[in-house]
């Protein structure tokens, strides 16, 4: 059954429909740029690695699948992407490797003529651990003389989130979450220090750029249809995204959080560690996990045990930013399949836009994709940290898999001494007793083995 994309309603001249396994997109031949070409052209030959897989669908192909005919469409199959991944749920990193990986395409795009008219951060999608653009629509010949189409867009998805982490140390991803259309640049100019008015690009691009968007908003005389266009040439617009590429690549997030080390800051003995490590590598291996989720991931160091007992691909989820930019920086370098997503277990991606349907939240996106999970040391810091009852945390794990590797730390641990201040109501519900009995309730306990007096590995499936 041919479905619409709930994401897919902004643009009909480009739309995007799915089937159960394939993703298919009508394109209106009235835009200007021939797909036949396009996909035989130099500059996809060149870049292909860095472009979603796509073919054109023939006559046969769309009786195939119950397409009526359309003589003023053209039908593409895209490569289906297993996961997808929102701009508001990505590190630092990820982003700004988003970002150059535009600005490469759009300069390379120049030279064989053509061009990208849309920056949305949600074009650009990861597999095995690197940036893919999926949008294909975004592309079109290239007219001499033309305005920068992108620009404004591309400011607000990328630019600003970055300034704002690099130069203001604040995470962007809550901020952009709360406008799909990217950070305001109003507000990132009134957000970035002093010093940045000092940087040429971040002074045109953020500052002045948000005084002009601020004096044509407010203009009584000016409507859209009077507005005199500036119309700049192949060579300028090649400045401008070498100029941005520029200041992009010299931005660092500076942050350290505790959390970001704590995989070699843990309280954990030598012994304790190998122990914990050796439960976690009979898991995988035992249970022959291909894919998996690992629910609290920090810097990635049990995800790499899991990669070295044959696990092929590993979603990593966490609240710690930095940690999580170390996890997707160390696999990047190792070229292992790690997706870095940023959630918050105890209040994850929920779906937002148009009808709540237009992001999906990350439950729907990711429900029943994986063969196993990983949820070490996290419990107490929901069920405690954020009065989640431990049955409602049991049952929201399910939604991910039949097979789990959950870490309990018991009352006794500092930890959960200091979450368990001012919650006396909570120390009988939480302990080892009651999470078993709650488990037999759904599952099935397959094995039991304590890591420390306080810690204890417990496997379940269905």
């Amino acid at each position: 059954m041919l479905i619409k994309n709930s994401s897919s309603f902004r643009d009909n001249k480009a739309s995007v429909y799915d089937t159960s396994d394939r993703i298919l997109r009508k394109v209106d031949k009235s835009l200007n740029i021939n797909f036949k070409e396009f996909l035989n052209s130099n500059f996809y030959k060149k870049n292909f690695r860095n472009i979603i897989k796509t073919k054109i669908l023939n006559a046969k192909q769309l009786d195939n699948i119950s397409i009526p005919d359309e003589k003023n469409s053209t039908w593409l199959e895209h490569e289906k992407l297993e996961y997808i991944i929102y701009p508001y749920e990505l590190t630092f990193n990820q982003l700004k490797d988003s970002a150059i990986l535009f600005l490469d395409l759009y300069l390379n795009a120049l030279e064989e003529s053509y061009d990208i008219i849309d920056a949305s951060a949600y074009n650009i999608q990861f597999k095995d651990n690197n940036p893919l653009f999926i949008d294909l629509g975004s592309f079109t010949e290239l007219q001499n003389d033309s305005e920068i189409l992108w620009h404004k867009q591309f400011c607000e998805n990328y630019l600003a989130p970055l300034l704002i982490k690099s130069k203001a140390d604040i995470n962007f991803n809550d901020i952009f979450k709360g406008n799909l259309d990217g950070i305001d640049l109003k507000l990132t100019s009134k957000i970035l220090p002093l010093s940045t008015y000092f940087d040429f690009n971040i002074l045109t691009n953020i500052h002045l750029h948000s005084l002009l968007n601020s004096k044509i908003s407010s203009s009584t005389h000016t409507r859209k249809n009077n507005l005199k266009i500036k119309k700049i040439s192949k060579n300028q617009k090649k400045l401008i995204a070498k100029g941005l590429k520029k200041t992009i690549k010299k931005l660092h997030s500076k942050n350290k959080s505790y959390w970001s080390t704590y995989s070699k800051i843990n309280s954990y003995s030598e012994q304790e560690t190998i122990k914990k490590e050796k439960y976690v590598s009979e898991f995988v291996k035992s249970q022959n996990i291909s894919c998996l989720l690992d629910v609290g991931c920090n810097d990635g160091h049990y995800s790499n045990i899991c990669f070295n007992n044959n696990v092929k691909k590993v979603v990593g989820i966490d609240n710690d930013l930095d940690a999580l930019d170390r996890a997707y920086l160390r696999f990047k370098i190792e070229k292992l399949n790690f997706y870095s997503i940023y959630q918050n277990f105890s209040n994850p991606s929920s779906g937002i836009g148009w009808n709540n349907r237009e992001r999906l939240s990350f439950t729907e996106r990711f429900k029943d994709k994986f063969d196993g999970v990983i949820c070490l040391a996290l419990i107490h810091h929901v069920c405690i940290g954020k009065n989640v009852p431990i049955e409602m945390f049991i049952e929201y794990l399910g939604n991910f898999s039949n097979n789990f590797l959950l870490e309990f730390v018991s009352k006794d641990d500092a930890m959960v001494k200091n979450l368990l201040r001012n919650k006396e109501n909570l120390i009988k519900y939480y302990n080892l007793d009651y999470l078993k009995n709650t488990i037999n309730k759904y599952y099935r306990i397959i094995s039991e083995n304590k890591i420390t007096d306080n810690r204890t590995l417990i496997h379940f499936k269905k």
